[in-house]
């Protein structure tokens, strides 16, 4: 049975949705309501952080190619793929990246009386971000992706 569970959940493409949908969601509450807003916030930046465990026990070490590669085609005519994956370096990375957001938000947990809102929505963002330029196997994201990173924190 623990078996049937890692070969569902082997990949990592559940760390995308989880902090792109905690940064949507803030949107459509009122900045009156902060705690909700922080929850929310707070909830997302915990469940991403959850997630790895499963890719960090399949991991292997003893090889230097990528694993829990996903790849799908993007602009075929430019032969530009939408590939991500993970190395050990990169798995060093996620694991960091989802494990400072939490503390990030903790942090800025009594500070944000006024732009709440954006503070939860932008970490997520950044956070979203970091984990994508981390998995980023197409020199192409691979170069755009870095440059993006700041713009949240503006």
């Amino acid at each position: 049975m623990l078996e049937h569970f890692f070969e569902c959940y082997s990949d990592l493409s559940g760390l995308i949705p989880c902090p792109v949908l905690g940064s949507i969601t803030p949107l459509f509450i009122p900045n009156s309501r902060i705690r909700p807003i922080r929850l929310i916030g707070l909830c997302a930046s915990l469940i991403t952080f959850l997630y790895p465990p499963v890719p960090r026990i399949q991991f292997d070490p003893s090889t230097a190619k990528s694993q829990f590669v996903e790849s799908l085609r993007w602009l075929p005519y430019e032969n530009i793929h939408f590939s991500m994956g993970i190395d050990g370096l990169s798995l060093f990375f996620v694991i960091l990246t989802t494990f400072l957001i939490p503390i990030c938000i903790s942090v800025g947990w009594s500070g944000m009386r006024s732009f709440g809102k954006e503070y939860i929505t932008a970490s997520l963002i950044r956070e979203f971000l970091m984990i994508a330029v981390s998995r980023m196997l197409d020199p192409l994201l691979f170069y755009v992706l870095p440059e993006s990173v700041p713009i949240p924190m503006l």
